[in-house]
């Protein structure tokens, strides 16, 4: 019988994960604030909808969460008054205080915790290829692997700690999104000289920059309105937990905090929802009302 599996949060990552579990023959129970997502999503992968995320959790073996931030999964998690032995996945992007809190939290309702971030987009999760840390008590990552594995090209686990996972992956999104921050100057600096973007890579794939030069430099000039990936409205939020995370230990982030302040002024400027490398338009001075 194929195993049950909730999806708490069917946006860009948890549609693609639930899209990649269905098509490994689990059983799905899907639910999202917005009704509606979830029941068109279940409907396309003959999975179920439930009205609160607590129906799905007591009617699965696993539980995935992919919700946007700390605050809907204290939300969430609010609902909940029994996990037991229930194995309960983060997926989500969260700073290391907010992980450790919900794993004593999930571990005071007689549930397992995992902490177990994607670093990667939707198109990863989909073809079961995605990076993914895990963190969290040896008993509970090992009850998770199989579901993790399905979605993963590779595991790498950080311990029994799930705030080490946290950590890393906002330490790996302050550096990607500060760097596409940095390369859209870059950019423009250039075409501001009369060098067209197709000679810029030219030059960067010479260099150690060349991968991100092909990657980037033509995603960050499309228009804002084709849909996104990764929004810039999220990327400002990690950027901002990054901050913070460095701020608890007592690290300088100076960096960061300019590049935080710049993803701040696309939101301003209502580019929250492009996705996160259109702050090339920002940069070069154009903006939405």
């Amino acid at each position: 019988m194929a195993a049950r599996v909730a999806i708490l949060g069917t946006g860009r990552m948890g549609s693609a994960a639930a899209e990649r579990l269905a098509s490994q023959g689990y059983e799905l129970i899907l639910w999202n604030r917005t009704r509606e997502k979830a029941s068109t999503l279940a409907e396309k992968l003959g999975a179920k909808a439930v009205p609160a995320p607590f129906d799905a959790v007591q009617e699965a073996e696993y539980t995935l969460i992919f919700l946007s931030d700390e605050d809907a999964i204290y939300s969430v998690m609010s609902t909940f008054h029994r996990m037991d032995g229930a194995i309960i996945v983060n997926h989500s992007t969260i700073t290391p205080h907010g992980s450790s809190r919900f794993q004593a939290f999930v571990e005071s309702l007689g549930g397992c915790y995992v902490e177990a971030p994607v670093l990667g987009g939707p198109s990863t999760l989909r073809k079961g290829t995605a990076l993914i840390v895990v963190a969290g008590k040896n008993r509970c990552k090992d009850a998770a692997k199989s579901v993790v594995g399905t979605l993963a090209g590779e595991i790498i686990d950080l311990g029994e700690e799930p705030e080490k996972a946290a950590a890393l992956k906002l330490s790996f999104n302050s550096l990607l999104i500060g760097s596409v921050g940095l390369l859209a100057e870059s950019l423009l600096l250039s075409q501001a000289y009369g060098i067209d973007s197709e000679t810029v890579k030219k030059v960067l794939s010479k260099t150690v920059f060349g991968p991100v030069a092909e990657k980037y430099i033509d995603r960050m000039q499309r228009d804002p309105g084709e849909e996104a990936s990764f929004t810039l409205a999220l990327a400002m939020k990690d950027l901002d937990y990054a901050l913070r995370t460095g701020f608890y230990k007592g690290l300088p982030q100076h960096l960061t905090a300019g590049a935080l302040n710049l993803y701040r002024l696309g939101v301003r400027y209502g580019l929250g929802e492009a996705d996160y490398t259109r702050i090339y338009h920002i940069i070069k001075g154009e903006k939405r009302e």
